[in-house]
């Protein structure tokens, strides 16, 4: 999992459908920005952090504004 990875999760807090795009990666946990549906084309829902276990990379990438490379 890297910053830009779109990425699913069956987490009780991500509605069901919803996408995010990793915004950083702190350790063992991601800052996600999550969408209603597909990432820049829906609504934006918040940023918030979870465990890189908790999410599901469905292999696509992007590279997100205001995303933190190291």
């Amino acid at each position: 999992m890297q910053v830009g990875s779109i990425v699913r999760s069956v987490h009780i807090a991500v509605p069901q459908g919803a996408r995010g795009i990793v915004m950083r990666i702190l350790g063992d946990m991601a800052m996600v920005t999550w969408y209603v549906g597909e990432p820049g084309a829906s609504k934006q829902l918040a940023t918030e952090p979870f465990f890189l276990e908790d999410l599901i990379e469905t292999g696509e990438h992007v590279l997100p504004a205001g995303a933190v490379v190291h």
